[in-house]
């Protein structure tokens, strides 16, 4: 066996230096097939897609240092020497996981034996000698006879026959491994975050609402600042509100119709935004009081909307009137005709920032922005 380790990049900061070894590899003299390449310092966090480019922004901002950057759909693979003692920080991602090991397999059923058996010898750095409670998940693209539960079964069993695991469930587990398995590729990860991050642990949801890290995502598309009065007219269950106190405001301020969704978002809310009862289409605040409004449209699916054209409508109007001038509204919504169609009305400036793929469907978050200046008046076009 020969084995090769790579210094990938060296970086200088403080007089100090920064060496990334990500990756050893391990080729035995049987053939290509056998190629196993080892990984110390490379990470991949998921995320809903779409949302990528926000990820590489927030881990930029809380690691500094990282290399090596590939993105794919849902995901984001890079190289770091710190990210296990600051993974919590990251609220844009589903789940980070740490990579530990790259194989090539075969595409029968015949291989899955195999695929067991390049696992068990991985140290997933538990640092405990009692047995621990697993679970195993694992992805399948390309053409194979077997199944992605036919890899995650054989390489669960692989680790339990070593005697050092247990089988755990979702609910009850130590450690959490990942199978991703692309054409002739499989990639081994621990999942390191909490299986409640994405859920915020005790945050309570409510119908058609969003998940915490979509919501945090659309707050950095918002680009938060100190002196911000922000509004979510449509808050529900205060998800995109709540995402927003993470950052430092002026004011935060979330309603909604249903007084049902407003009891779950006072309790989530707690103290950090003022909750109260509105129609977004006539929300109660001041001219020209808000500078920052991020929101999640109905969309006429899991909510009914008896018109949702005139909806839009009365909503994008009311929120000419409410937003100051330079200020900006994010938005998602799966209707993108009909958010264009009434900006060009309306006299709107409307950028499509991005589509996110979500529950089968393929939303479109936009920004939309006043086109006049601070000091000029604007009529609201005749109902």
């Amino acid at each position: 066996m020969r084995l090769y380790i790579f210094p990938v990049t060296i970086h200088t900061e403080n007089d100090g230096i920064f060496i990334f070894i990500s990756a050893i590899l391990c080729c035995t003299l049987e053939g290509s097939r056998a190629c196993v390449r080892n990984y110390l310092n490379r990470y991949m966090a998921t995320c809903v897609p779409g949302m990528e480019f926000v990820v590489v922004d927030e881990i930029k901002e809380i690691y500094k240092i990282i290399n090596n950057i590939s993105i794919k759909r849902g995901k984001v693979i890079f190289d770091c020497l710190t990210v296990d003692a600051n993974c919590d920080r990251l609220r844009c991602i589903d789940n980070l996981y740490k990579l530990f090991r790259v194989f090539l397999v075969g595409r029968h059923k015949a291989d899955l034996t195999d695929i067991g058996a390049r696992v068990t010898d991985i140290d997933f750095e538990t640092d405990s000698k009692a047995k621990r409670s697993i679970i195993v998940s694992a992805s399948r693209s390309g053409k194979h006879t077997y199944s992605r539960y036919d890899v995650a079964y054989q390489i669960g069993r692989a680790l339990v026959d070593t005697g050092r695991y247990v089988l755990g469930d979702n609910a009850n587990h130590e450690l959490a491994i990942r199978a991703d398995i692309a054409d002739d590729s499989c990639s081994i990860y621990k999942q390191l975050t909490s299986s409640q991050l994405r859920f915020r642990g005790e945050f309570f949801s409510a119908p058609g609402g969003l998940r915490p890290p979509i919501a945090h995502c659309l707050v950095r598309l918002s680009k938060p600042k100190s002196d911000d009065v922000f509004y979510d007219p449509f808050c529900g269950a205060g998800t995109i509100a709540y995402e927003r106190s993470y950052f430092k405001s002026k004011k935060i301020y979330a309603s909604d119709l249903n007084s049902d969704v407003l009891n779950i978002a006072k309790s989530n809310l707690k103290q950090s935004a003022i909750i109260f009862s509105a129609d977004a289409t006539r929300s109660m605040m001041k001219d020209r009081s808000v500078s920052t409004v991020v929101t999640n449209l109905p969309w006429g699916k899991q909510i009914a909307v008896e018109d949702i054209y005139h909806l839009y409508f009365c909503f994008l109007k009311e929120l000419k009137r409410i937003l100051i001038a330079n200020g900006k509204a994010i938005i998602l919504t799966d209707q993108v005709f009909i958010i264009t169609s009434l900006c060009d009305e309306l006299g709107t400036q409307c950028t499509q920032m991005t589509e996110l793929s979500l529950h089968g469907l393929h939303p479109m978050v936009f920004m939309l922005q006043n086109n006049w200046e601070e000091g000029l008046s604007w009529t609201p076009p005749p109902a």
